[in-house]
């Protein structure tokens, strides 16, 4: 297993890694500029991602024999972009959108779990599908757990990003009235922030780690491939783009208004790029983790020389949790 991940690792597939990384910018510039005429547009694209790297980390968990609830996790995703739009027309607070999804999670996991007791011969013949070894309850325990996780990360993590998208349209407290009014797409910067971060940390993480070397992260559970000077070098890559999305947006009256109106100044944005940085690497080292525990490089093949679709979203869909609660922050 070893050397299959040295291959892989070959600068023959540092070209289609670009080439591809090429083609992954243009698809998400051309959903921003598709977001100009609705916001359910990008909509689609969250959804999508969100239920193929649903897909991947429930296969990688089949792999590892942990069976899982393929409807549930199917059907958890679909429930929460429902109560997205539900709550975006409706103008419900950020608050009551995140609990009323985790109230779902768990109403959804205590039916999971008791049902195959309830209906016991039902439950007899998963298990024996499953090959699994152990009592029924055990089994109804164990099927549950895995299924939550997979509906925990990635899809709630990701649900974030529906709140990032509708962040003018869902109700933020005291000072609403005082940006939406200011005719800023406050969910368009914060969408920009979180992908523009993410990227460029994952970018110079690979080109520090690569060009720069230096020791290695004494942990040997993460992987062969992870060092320190990519580590800082992910997290001084998503800094440098939390300058460049704040000399963006600043550059349009509409946006500088709001920020002399906040006294947000560049440094609120480098201090946000910073943790931004800090999130989406621990993500990577938390996805690495998971996918040693199941002896394999790549959550797929789907993308020539990237992996999977959780491969390039393993430290996006932690970053959007940091995005929001630092727009929160800022904007409540």
């Amino acid at each position: 297993m070893e050397e299959k991940q040295k291959v892989t690792n070959t600068p023959a597939n540092f070209l289609p890694r670009i080439l591809w990384g090429a083609v992954i910018l243009i698809v998400l510039v051309g959903f921003f500029g598709l977001r100009i005429l609705s916001e359910y547009v990008f909509d689609v694209l969250i959804a999508c991602l969100m239920v193929m790297c649903a897909i991947e980390v429930e296969n990688l968990l089949h792999k590892m024999d942990r069976p899982t609830h393929y409807v549930a996790v199917a059907l958890y995703p679909i429930l929460i972009f429902i109560c997205t739009i539900i709550s975006a027309e409706s103008g419900l607070n950020y608050a009551y959108l995140i609990l009323l999804n985790v109230a779902i999670l768990v109403v959804m996991a205590l039916l999971l779990f008791a049902l195959p007791l309830i209906f016991s011969k039902w439950g007899m013949r998963a298990k024996a599908r499953d090959n699994f070894d152990g009592s029924l309850a055990y089994y109804a325990f164990q099927k549950t757990m895995n299924t939550v996780f997979v509906c925990l990360w990635p899809t709630f993590l990701m649900s974030f990003m529906f709140i990032l998208n509708h962040f003018n349209s869902l109700d933020i407290s005291g000072v609403a009235e005082t940006y939406a009014n200011s005719g800023a797409d406050i969910g368009l910067m914060a969408l920009v922030l979180m992908f523009a971060t993410s990227m460029f940390a994952d970018t110079f993480a690979m080109l520090t780690g690569r060009f720069v070397g230096g020791p290695k992260i004494s942990l040997t559970k993460l992987g062969p491939g992870k060092s320190w000077a990519g580590l800082i070098g992910g997290i001084i890559g998503a800094c440098i783009a939390s300058v460049i999305v704040f000399a963006i947006f600043n550059a349009f009256d509409v946006y500088s208004n709001l920020f002399n109106s906040f006294n947000y100044t560049i440094w609120t944005f480098l201090l946000g790029g910073l943790f931004c940085g800090i999130f989406t690497m621990g993500g990577d080292l938390f996805s690495s983790f998971f996918k040693r525990k199941a002896v394999v490089k790549d959550y797929s093949n789907l993308i020539p020389g990237h992996g999977g679709i959780m491969d390039r979203c393993n430290g996006l869909l932690v970053n959007a949790v940091l995005v929001f609660t630092f727009f929160i922050i800022l904007f409540d």
